[in-house]
């Protein structure tokens, strides 16, 4: 069975154009056909906006199921990482990565359970200086540094500016990488902050930066598909 699974950071919603606008970030997804999405800098702090409906609009008549995984707390809304699915998530659990006086960061790890078995799901958003980075990449191999037949993606803003960073080399060490390509920012993409992993190496079968007329748009950041090709263990 394939799956479409995308990580994206969002900006907010806000995109190249001042707009915030979750509906048309919901509607590209359906149109895309994402099984599964995983969001950056989804928030909904605004006084003047609702929390459930910005989930909602994402929803739309597409994705049944949502974890949350704030960073930040507002009044009147949240800030942080979700993870969106047309499958349910059996389980969720939120990891703390925050580096005393940097923007708090976590990481949302997630049980799916797709039509062919379970599917181990990733979703994160790492700092912006080399020093938490290589702290919170310590959390992140401590979790997945356990042997384990369920097939596992990994993705996120990892922020990482350089080409080869000694902690991508760790990570590209553990799992197999998938880096199709710079994705930020969307006028002229010259960065790879945006990336994913995955196990067994054979799991993905196609990838790409998903480069539209709406994606140019709907944030400073494209998104990354990947397909997946995920067979029953029964």
């Amino acid at each position: 069975m394939k799956i479409r699974i995308l990580t994206y950071n969002i900006h907010g919603a806000v995109g190249t154009d001042k707009y915030r606008n979750f509906e048309r970030i919901g509607h590209f997804l359906k149109k895309q056909d994402i099984d599964i999405a995983l969001l950056q800098e989804f928030d909904t702090r605004p006084q003047h906006r609702d929390t459930e409906k910005d989930i909602q609009a994402i929803q739309v008549d597409h994705f049944n199921f949502f974890e949350g995984a704030p960073t930040i707390k507002s009044p009147h809304g949240w800030y942080g990482n979700a993870t969106f699915s047309k499958f349910p998530i059996l389980r969720s659990s939120i990891i703390d990565i925050s580096t005393p006086g940097r923007e708090p960061r976590n990481i949302l790890d997630s049980f799916i359970k797709t039509p062919e078995g379970l599917l181990h799901v990733v979703n994160t958003h790492k700092g912006l200086k080399l020093s938490e980075r290589s702290l919170q990449y310590a959390i992140l191999h401590k979790l997945l540094d356990v042997e384990c037949e369920i097939p596992l993606i990994v993705g996120g803003d990892v922020n990482e500016w350089a080409l080869v960073g000694e902690p991508l080399k760790k990570m590209n060490e553990v799992l197999k990488p998938i880096s199709p390509g710079p994705t930020f920012p969307t006028f002229y993409p010259l960065f790879r902050l945006d990336r994913m992993w995955c196990r067994p190496s054979n799991l993905v079968t196609h990838a790409e930066v998903l480069k539209t007329v709406e994606t140019r748009t709907y944030s400073d950041h494209y998104p990354i598909l990947a397909e997946l090709e995920v067979y029953s263990s029964q």
